[in-house]
């Protein structure tokens, strides 16, 4: 499709904390990721390769973001056009934007439900080998879960301007794959924007259960799971954060999903856990907003 820009990697999630030293000290103690940077108002956390995945910021800054990796400015460019023709809010970053991001060029936009995307290109990468705070078993940042009050505007975005394509369906909410995996984005209806959950993932089920058992004796609660997604195949356990998202760990799933169609599984908890496991989420079970 002419003009659809080509993305390569889901690069990080940046979250406004009221509390920097308690976000923080999720990130490290629940979490179990690496401190990189931390200032008087940001605070960034590795979880693999990448220089970081995970920045927590003081109110005040542009507010929570997705960051996508493209390959050349020029992708920016014919991005923002791309956006500009469905009439959304676009910029072009700073050089204080990029130097914040570590990245050489940006650009970011406003999805029709008021997410805020942000495209980079040639983002840090870390020479060096990552180095959990806790053995969680983490391999790296595997996707992200929008809030949206108009799945099909926002989906057009994904799929006309990103080049991103539909995985699967459960209910009215989609996941979207560009590479290999099963799915980087999914987008489930709601009356708000904002993000719902940022999911990483961890070696193999041992892993995923014996986070379980930490989250437990942390304290934290578990929203959703332990279980499996009937659409992914990925076993799943969803937790509490800050900032009012969600984590999940997750293992396995499908992936090389290049050749297949869409399936459409059942809207709420039977589309979205093959075990039956509990859900408190209420964008899951379709009371988000009541």
């Amino acid at each position: 499709m002419a003009g659809v820009v080509a993305l390569e990697q889901l690069r990080y999630v940046r979250l406004v904390a009221e509390d920097l030293g308690r976000a923080a000290d999720f990130a490290q103690r629940v979490l179990g990721l690496e401190p990189i940077d931390r200032t008087p108002d940001v605070a960034t956390f590795r979880s693999d390769f990448r220089d970081y995945t995970l920045a927590f910021e003081s109110p005040g800054g542009a507010g929570q973001s997705v960051a996508f990796e493209v390959r050349y400015s020029s992708d920016l460019e014919a991005a923002l056009e791309g956006l500009a023709r469905l009439g959304l809010t676009t910029g072009r970053g700073t050089a204080e934007d990029c130097a914040r991001r570590k990245v050489k060029d940006m650009a970011w936009f406003t999805d029709f439900s008021g997410n805020r995307i942000e495209l980079v290109v040639r983002p840090l990468n870390s020479g060096w080998r990552y180095f959990p705070s806790r053995d969680a078993g983490i391999k790296g940042l595997a996707d992200v879960i929008l809030r949206s009050t108009d799945v099909d505007k926002d989906l057009s975005i994904w799929t006309d301007v990103l080049g991103a394509k539909v995985s699967d369906w459960a209910g009215d909410a989609a996941y979207l794959r560009f590479d290999g995996a099963h799915h980087r984005v999914a987008l489930f209806p709601a009356s708000r924007a904002g993000i719902l959950a940022i999911e990483y993932a961890v070696e193999d089920v041992n892993l995923l259960m014996r986070n379980q058992y930490v989250l437990r004796d942390l304290q934290v609660p578990v929203v959703h799971g332990p279980g499996r997604r009937p659409a992914s195949g990925q076993l799943f356990v969803t937790f509490a954060g800050p900032s009012d998202v969600l984590f999940s760990f997750v293992a396995e799933g499908e992936v090389d999903t290049q050749d297949r169609r869409p399936r459409q599984f059942p809207a709420g908890p039977e589309g979205l856990c093959d075990w039956g496991s509990e859900c408190k989420i209420a964008e899951f079970i379709g009371r988000a907003g009541t």
